[in-house]
């Protein structure tokens, strides 16, 4: 060992190998990064994921480079990967290409949203709000002591144990979409790398003619059999063993939780309705005109949930309630199919109500939610109940000139103490121009409509946080949408609330509107004074029944598979019973709770419809390009210094060759020849100014000496030695012992110079 071989631990590496190791090392963590396609759906994720394995392993090689001790490098190499994913999504918070107090603010809050939704949170999931960061976060880790590992504890596969722990947990809550393959790939990475990693680390073998070959001729055709042929028998055998596709020990999938007794928000319930029963057919309305079906209408905010207060309940059996001038009379008949729970849902607004046969005494109103609650039990499959509703009908100009100053209860305009202030100047800074109520609630409706984007991929939940990320990301569902919108309006002092139900389902052509899951919705509701609740719609691709006059927005709705509003199942079970209870689990048959749609039964599983995502679908051709275009620009020196040696046929023209390379090479640690200089002088000129390589100059010198003055015919270079190799053969390895002193000798700044501006 020389002082020209770079030290490591007592460990010597030569930069080639250090490279290859360096990228195998790379792959395998950027395989891991593309396990999180079982968690987002699409592959947007990729690229950002990859520039960090790619930062983070990059700095950790160039600091090892610098001989930079590990107790400073780990902390830089860490900073770096900070900067980088604070770049990555909170750029727009840096100030001079540096994070400040805002940046910290809202990674704090993405983090608090993620932690509200982990627990229930079902894959895909979007890569925002949170979720990115939080993925972006594991990469980094495992990124970090994959490397530390590897190159500063010289491991060899145990360096591959977190990147390896964070694609099964990944693996454990995600979906099956690329099951196999990511498996494969990540067994593959991590065969090459620990193959690479072993010998990269092993002692250096002392030899007595030549020089060690190189590790990427060494090992990698090994390295690459074993790759495959593991990987090949992961993804073929490992499916086909039995019990591989048993159901799993320990469900890590979330779900609703809790039992007969726990009870949840109606506004919660809205995606599993969305995503999970999608095509189960909940009731059916047989009605005079469509609209949407309101279960409820929430008034409380509390930070966390909209929910009901407690309130009284009538007594339904016939009229209930007066209508408002120049509503229209809507006559329903309503049989339940799959809906579950007690609401039951109606257009606005109900004036009369009776339940058929023995559910005449079993139905209840609430007049200020305008809420119909079946007591004694909850719906059944086969209940029917016939409704009379006013809906009613307004025109712009007359919500225009309307005030909302007297609602009828101050829980209208209530805001937890701890709502953010950030929020009530979004609403004025949109809503400036706005004149009138009306205007302000219609601004507030298009702004969303049209500056945020419909997603069943962002998981449940409308308090205070998750309001700030939907304001942030500007992606959400009928929840975010609905409850954001209500809680800005109330921020300005504007009375709102948040409707929850249906949309209209699809109509048969006689008057019968089939209502799905899919077809669950949230709205929110602004109050005029003299006029009452009326609804809007912010939410992207919805539109309610008769509403397009005041708000602009056509009618429409989830069109569903069929292109109809629908695509009922014929097998679909019903939604299991369940019943509205108090505190100590007593069945309220007089009030309405607090949060009044309760949580299926455990042991009576809810039939669900997967979202199905197509395995190849997506494909991240952008970033997968760039990897290629790099590599093939590394990789464009050696592959032309590869092809120009292989053109040189002729043993003496590949002696001048190998000579001509010899000399090139130590002009880079000074060593100048003068033109008249013979082979021999010119080697020993050599051991004068840079004696490493000296001895194997002068036997290369030798070489091209015998061969200038042998007679014509004598083939020296064929000759073979007492160790089987031909004269050549023996030059060839001199040669590549000087490049070698002197690649051991200069900086690697040089090093790279060289490596892309000598192409002999």
């Amino acid at each position: 060992m020389t002082e020209q071989t770079r030290q490591q631990g007592g460990h010597a590496t030569d930069l080639g190998a250090d490279i290859i190791a360096t990228l195998a090392l790379t792959v395998y963590s950027i395989v891991v990064a593309a396990g999180f396609s079982r968690v987002f759906s699409g592959w947007e994720f990729l690229d950002n994921l990859i520039l960090i394995a790619v930062v983070g392993h990059g700095v950790a090689f160039a600091l090892r480079v610098l001989r930079t001790p590990v107790w400073v490098a780990f902390p830089i190499t860490l900073a770096a990967l900070v900067w980088v994913i604070g770049a990555m999504f909170y750029r727009d918070t840096f100030s001079l290409l540096l994070p400040t107090s805002e940046t910290w603010s809202v990674f704090r809050l993405e983090l608090d949203v993620v932690g509200d939704q982990f627990r229930t949170a079902v894959a895909p999931v979007a890569f925002l709000q949170g979720w990115d960061v939080l993925a972006a976060i594991g990469v980094a880790a495992a990124v970090l002591l994959a490397d530390t590992f590897a190159f500063r504890a010289f491991a060899r596969a145990e360096a591959l144990v977190p990147g390896g722990v964070l694609f099964v947990f990944v693996a454990a809550l995600g979906t099956d979409r690329s099951r196999i393959a990511s498996t494969m790939a990540l067994v593959a990475a991590g065969v090459v790398a620990t193959v690479i990693l072993r010998q990269h680390h092993a002692p250096e073998q002392a030899a007595t003619i030549g020089v060690r070959r190189p590790l990427a001729s060494r090992v990698l055709p090994i390295a690459a059999g074993s790759a495959l042929c593991v990987a090949l028998v992961a993804g073929l055998v490992g499916p086909r063993l039995p019990g591989a596709d048993a159901e799993a020990l320990y469900d890590t999938k979330g779900g609703n939780g809790g039992d007969v007794t726990e009870v949840i928000s109606p506004l919660v319930d809205i995606r599993s309705r969305l995503t999970n029963r999608s095509d189960t057919e909940l009731f059916v309305v047989s009605a005079d005109s469509d609209s949407y079906w309101r279960s409820s209408a929430l008034p409380k905010f509390d930070g966390r949930t909209w929910g009901l207060p407690e309130r009284g309940l009538d007594r339904a059996d016939g009229a209930i309630a007066q209508g408002t001038t120049g509503s229209i009379e809507i006559r329903q008949q309503i049989r339940i199919a799959a809906l579950g729970g007690s609401l039951l849902p109606a257009a606005a607004d109900p004036i009369a109500a009776t339940g058929a046969g023995e559910l005449r005494d079993d139905l209840r109103f609430n007049e200020d939610s305008a809420t119909l609650v079946k007591t004694g039990s909850d719906l059944e499959r086969g209940d029917v109940f016939d409704i009379v509703s006013a809906s009613p009908r307004y025109s712009a100009a007359t919500l225009a000139a309307a005030t909302s100053n007297d609602p009828g209860d101050p829980i209208y305009f209530e805001l937890p103490s701890d709502f953010p202030t950030s929020i009530a100047e979004t609403t004025r800074e949109v809503t400036a121009s706005a004149t009138s109520n009306y205007e302000i609630a219609l601004t507030l409706q298009n702004w969303m409509r049209n500056d945020f984007e419909y997603s069943l991929e962002i998981q449940e939940g409308h308090g205070n946080n998750e309001i700030e990320a939907f304001l942030r990301n500007r992606v959400g569902y009928c929840e975010q949408f609905a409850g954001t919108y209500a809680a800005m309006m109330r921020s300005i002092g504007i009375p709102a609330r948040v409707a929850v139900g249906f949309t209209q389902g699809a109509n048969d052509g006689t008057g019968s509107y089939s209502v799905l899951g899919r077809n669950a919705h949230a709205w929110p509701e602004v109050w005029f004074d003299d006029i009452g609740w009326v609804p809007f719609e912010p939410t992207p691709g919805r539109g309610a029944p008769n509403a397009q006059d005041y708000t602009g927005v056509a009618q429409q709705q989830d069109e569903g598979p069929n292109g109809d509003g629908s695509a009922p199942s014929t097998t679909a079970a019903p939604t299991p019973n369940t019943t509205v209870v108090d505190e100590n689990g007593v069945p309220v048959p007089t009030t309405i709770p607090a949060a009044p749609l309760p949580v299926p039964e455990q042991n009576t599983p809810t039939p669900t419809a997967p979202v199905a995502v197509a395995d190849g679908a997506s494909v991240p051709w952008r970033p997968l390009g760039a990897l290629a275009l790099i590599g093939f620009v590394l990789a464009l020196p050696a592959l032309v210094r590869r092809l120009r040696r292989a053109s040189i046929t002729s043993p003496e023209d590949r002696l001048t060759h190998l000579w001509a390379r010899a000399t090139t090479s130590l002009a880079d640690v000074g060593v100048r020849y003068q033109p008249d200089l013979t082979p021999v002088e010119a080697a020993t000129a050599t051991s004068a100014v840079f004696p490493l390589a000296g001895r194997p100059m002068q036997s290369l010198a030798d070489v091209v000496t015998q061969v200038a003055f042998a007679p014509d015919g004598d083939d020296q270079l064929s000759k073979q030695g007492v160790l089987g190799t031909s004269t050549l053969q023996s030059a060839t390895s001199w040669c590549r012992q000087v490049e070698q002193a002197v690649a051991d000798s200069i900086g690697p700044i040089a090093r790279v110079r060289r490596y892309f501006t000598v192409w002999s």
